[in-house]
């Protein structure tokens, strides 16, 4: 199936089936909902990961946990006890507790990586050390949202490029703005001439980049465009927003996201639901492949973002701050899905 032969609301429907599992009083905790980990928080910057782990919540994930810098720990619990926050990540040189990590990540459906990482050395590699760890020892099944610092480590070191190449197809999904896609474009791409203020090179390099490092890539922007590793097509979203930014509405849709492949998981990796038999209406799009479950949630993500966006603005105008947005996306999601 092309799905960028479908509109927006055969694109949301489509999700809706095919994605998202229904909520069954035979479900254990996490088998309907799942377990997302947000990698990421410092002493700087512990919004970020509560944004993103937040909105995984509020999307219905059932077990939210965020892996972060020791000092960040007790700041992130402070804002809420809805989520298990793990102080496990170090900085200044010191070694991250790599062993409790990878315990815990032994039981994620998917994974979020990069909301206030920051630059840190031995951040980084812990970083980089945990998406080997993926790769190989769970074969590159758990996919992997990449953002802000997350993105900064892709475009500086080659070693990560080149594990990235090596998951499945659509089991990394990166997420970058206007200057995050800049700075990747010019590290894998130095000798190709490109004008990023010209549409038709920003699209062109897009495609290369998907193709490049075996991803989907998400470029936010005025319209959010999802690029595919496979048949070099793009899904556009270009549903209303807000005409102001805030800083954490990139954590929000990540959130978003890394929920939404958590569910498609449980669809597509763990047929919690078997597929209808084939004379259903329900089975008529065929077999869905995962790079299409992770192009769907990632549109979804894009979608509800971008709604929540748009009443925050509706309500509070310039006042606008990411709480606002942010804990909009239950209401959202219910709205879009129920």
């Amino acid at each position: 199936m092309l799905l960028s032969r479908l509109s927006h609301k055969e694109l949301i429907q489509l999700a809706k089936k095919r994605c998202i599992p229904p909520l069954l009083p035979t479900f254990y905790k996490g088998q309907s909902g799942g377990r997302v980990c947000i990698i990421g928080g410092c002493e700087d910057y512990t919004g970020a990961p509560y944004f993103s782990a937040n909105a995984t919540a509020l999307m219905g994930c059932d077990l939210t946990h965020v892996i972060c810098e020791k000092s960040a720990a007790t700041v992130i619990k402070s804002y809420t006890p809805n989520l298990m926050v793990h102080p496990y990540l170090r900085d200044n040189g010191e070694r991250s507790e790599m062993d409790k990590i990878k315990g815990l990540l032994e039981r994620i459906h998917a994974i979020v990586i990069g909301p206030g990482l920051g630059r840190d050395s031995s951040m980084l590699q812990s970083v980089k050390d945990i998406i080997e760890y993926i790769l190989v020892d769970k074969k590159g099944e758990v996919p992997i949202v990449i953002d802000a610092d997350g993105l900064f480590l892709i475009s500086q070191d080659k070693e990560v490029r080149e594990l990235l190449k090596k998951f499945p197809k659509g089991r990394i999904i990166l997420t970058p703005n206007i200057i995050e896609f800049k700075r990747i474009s010019d590290a894998i791409a130095k000798d190709l001439k490109f004008d990023s203020t010209t549409l038709t090179d920003n699209i062109q390099m897009g495609h290369f980049i998907s193709n490049e490092l075996n991803c989907i890539l998400v470029q936010k922007g005025r319209e959010d465009r999802i690029y595919s590793p496979q048949n070099d097509f793009i899904l556009v979203n270009s549903q209303e927003g807000s005409n102001k930014r805030v800083g954490g509405q990139g954590d929000t849709l990540t959130g978003t996201i890394g929920c939404m492949l958590s569910f498609s998981r449980s669809m597509h990796d763990f047929h919690v639901i078997p597929l209808s038999s084939s004379n259903n209406d329900d089975n008529k799009e065929g077999t869905l492949a995962w790079v299409d479950c992770a192009l769907l949630s990632c549109y979804v993500g894009s979608t509800i973002t971008r709604e929540c966006s748009r009443l925050a603005f509706q309500e509070k105008k310039r006042a606008m701050q990411t709480s606002d947005l942010n804990d909009r996306v239950g209401l959202v999601y219910s709205k879009t899905f129920d």
